[in-house]
Formats: C-alpha cells, structure tokens, sequence
C-alpha cells in the first residue's frame, strides 16, 4: 500500500506520519506482537500454541506482519523509516486505545497517554529506560525483551509503526508505502511460523526494491 501525502497549505512541524494495523490473527484475544528493527517489521503472533476457538487457526497458527518498505523524506533528505514500534490494548486504559487528540499524537512519539516515555521491560511501563520500540528481540530464541519472556497476559493487540519527526514543507510530496506478509510453519507453536515470516519479509522488501520486476534464473 503507497500513501502520497502533499502539503498544498502552510508548512507544518513536528510531523510524524503513523502505519496503524489491527492484526487480529485468527483468535484476536490471543495475540502477541513484537518488531524486527533490522527490517523494519511489525508482527503479530499468536501468545500460545493453539489459536482455539471457531476464529482460530488451530496448532501451529500463522504469523502476519507488516513492513515499512519507505518512509517519508527528512529534514536532512534522507529517508526515516520506522522510528517507533508501538503497541497498545483493545482497551481504555493509559497503554489502550487512543480517544483524544493527544493521544493519538502521543502514541506517534512513543508516549503513552499521559505523555509518559514507553520503556524497556514488562508491558512498556515503569521502567527506567526509555525507548522506541517495543518488544525488539526474537521470541524463538526466547530471550531479550518480548512479550512472551514479559510474561504479559494474551489479548487483542494493536500496534503502529511512526515516522518522524519532520517538517512538511509547503508543496513537499512525501510518500508511505508498506507491505504485509503472512507465513505458516507445520510445526514450531506459537512462534514455529516467525523466521518464515521474516524470510517472506525479506523476498518482498527485494521485490520492492526491484520495482517488483520477476527474475527468471535459468540453469
């Protein structure tokens, strides 16, 4: 999906543009979800080994992610890509779902509602150490910071991946475009389907960069 974004007013400041994505993968009350820095990849998985119930996919369920294949141009002319991986609750807590103006913009910069840093550790909140993107290390290996080492209990997760920030001059023309990928594995759980998914990923931000030109190999 492109986006193209030109500014016809005034320049504005401090602009972050935001991917906003719902996964719902099969069961949506179970769901985990993390980011691949390295690939600018947000993703959801399920929290447990069989995604149960008649919106379910069973054992072994899929893995589904979203990837920020461009992002706008900053200030200095060089692209942004992803600055911040955000994730919230289907709820109307301080990390649920935004309802004022400030917390939409507030989840853009990495804040929760009540302007609060997101920080390393548990479920974002509390900790000392501020950062910009949640739940960043691998669940297969199951180590460093993931929902699943947190510990966090399973829910329906939504997450936004920002840009930003920059100045969107008068005329400037900026565009968006991500893509979404899906994967599934025999076997492996919950987290069996994941480096499937980051290989798919890999094969799509390739043909992107190719301009989704096909290459026939011949032997």
């Amino acid at each position: 999906y492109t986006t193209k974004i030109i500014n016809r007013g005034e320049p504005v400041e401090q602009v972050y543009f935001g991917q906003w994505v719902d996964p719902d993968l099969g069961n949506y009350s179970d769901d985990y979800v993390g980011c691949d820095t390295t690939r600018q990849l947000g993703y959801c998985y399920n929290a447990d080994d069989d995604d149960e119930g008649i919106l379910g996919y069973g054992k072994n369920p899929p893995t589904v992610g979203v990837d920020f294949f461009k992002g706008p141009i900053g200030d200095s002319g060089v692209e942004l890509g992803m600055s911040y991986f955000v994730y919230y609750n289907n709820d109307f807590t301080n990390i649920g779902n935004p309802f004022r103006p400030a917390h939409f913009y507030n989840f853009l910069k990495g804040l929760w509602h009540d302007g609060s840093p997101m920080t390393f550790g548990g479920n974002g909140t509390g900790g000392s150490t501020p950062t910009k993107y949640m739940f960043s290390d691998d669940p297969v290996s199951n180590s460093g910071w993931t929902e699943k080492t947190a510990g966090n209990q399973k829910g329906d997760r939504r997450f936004i991946q920002s840009s930003g920030p920059f100045t969107l001059k008068t005329g400037a023309v900026n565009e968006v475009t991500v893509g979404c990928v899906w994967a599934r594995s025999s076997a492996g759980g919950a987290t069996g389907s994941l480096n499937l998914l980051k290989l798919a990923d890999d094969k799509a931000q390739t043909l992107f960069n190719n301009k989704f030109k096909i290459f026939k190999i011949n032997n």
